[in-house]
């Protein structure tokens, strides 16, 4: 009878143990491997899907400027009726979605830009005229701090020279923040938010009434698209009329808008004031700017864009854009 040496014994079930071992990290790593593979696959098609929503996306900036386009040329012609494309929402079916596309007039904002002004050899200095304009906003607004010296302050930020307007505030004002004033046109109303003196309030009181254009010129208001919320904008171009009556203006505008500046001024509350030609130029029934709302729907998921658009001859040119969930909030 032949005896296995116990040695031998040993020395198999080591092997064993370490062929097992082998197969059990084997069969872990290829778990790792399919599973980092699998990941992948499903991030390439992630990003191939979020690709084609952006691409859908941008097909509706077109559409809007299309849109656009042909407003201008039928306005040319013909009344307009704002509610035919003002808050409208479009929709177009995709082969495995929807896509929602709404205008809105983007003029009847005021363009904080507007407290500064562009000199030629002098580069952007402070705007009195836009300082006060900014200050009767806020008065309409109810905003009860230093009015004036809130607008002086937004016009130090702005503006590209380091001299404190009087109640404004350049780099000595800001030692204590890790910033200083930007010296450069605002982008976006929530940049309001590193301005000295600007707190949550009143940037909520500004938002829907406020925006940021890439100009230091002052929107327009266009009487047509005004809506309830937005008197006191009325109320700041014309500050001979309370916020009430501005309110009432525009809830006796007639089916389909007034034909004209002119229609507009025979209002009664409006008819036996005098306005000069300032006051005149502050109105147009064809706004400038305009913000375009997409929301693409879609398997798995969906995406949202806004997008200001901007008038130029008949041409609609997108001058900024903004993607994700919040982009209908955002003040363009």
């Amino acid at each position: 009878m032949k005896w296995a040496h116990p040695s031998n014994e040993r020395d198999r079930g080591a092997a064993l143990i370490t062929v097992l071992s082998m197969l059990a990290i084997m069969a872990a790593l290829a778990v790792v491997v399919v599973d980092a593979a699998d990941m992948s696959m499903r991030r390439a098609a992630n990003q191939l899907a979020m690709e084609q929503t952006r691409w859908y996306l941008m097909g509706a900036e077109s559409f809007a400027a299309a849109q656009l386009s042909d407003l201008r040329r039928r306005a040319e012609s013909q009344r307009i009726d704002q509610s035919d494309w003002q808050g409208r929402i479009f929709e177009f079916p995709l082969d495995d979605g929807l896509m929602r596309v709404s205008l809105r007039d983007g003029s009847n904002c005021f363009n904080l830009n507007s407290v500064v002004q562009s000199n030629e050899g002098a580069g952007v200095t402070v705007s009195s005229a836009g300082v006060l304009q900014f200050a009767l906003l806020l008065d309409r607004l109810d905003v009860r701090t230093d009015r004036v010296a809130l607008g002086a302050t937004l016009a130090d930020w702005i503006d590209a020279d380091s001299v404190p307007s009087p109640g404004g505030a350049e780099d000595g004002l800001y030692n204590g923040a890790p910033y200083r004033p930007a010296n450069t046109l605002l982008a976006d109303i929530s940049e309001l938010r590193r301005v000295k003196g600007f707190d949550d309030e009143i940037i909520g009181r500004l938002a829907g009434v406020a925006c940021a254009r890439p100009t230091t010129a002052p929107n327009r208001l266009n009487p047509n698209t005004l809506s309830l919320e937005q008197a006191p904008l009325l109320a700041m171009a014309l500050p001979d009329i309370t916020l009430e009556q501005a309110r009432r203006i525009i809830r006796d505008r007639p089916r389909g808008g007034w034909e004209d500046v002119d229609a507009f001024f025979a209002h009664p509350l409006l008819a036996g004031l005098e306005f000069n030609e300032v006051r005149r130029a502050s109105f147009s029934m064809q706004g400038d700017y305009y913000v375009m709302w997409a929301q693409v729907e879609r398997e798995g998921g969906r995406e949202s864009a806004a997008a200001l658009l901007r008038l130029q001859g008949e041409t609609g040119v997108v001058v900024r854009r903004v993607f994700g969930a919040r982009a209908a909030e955002r003040a363009l």
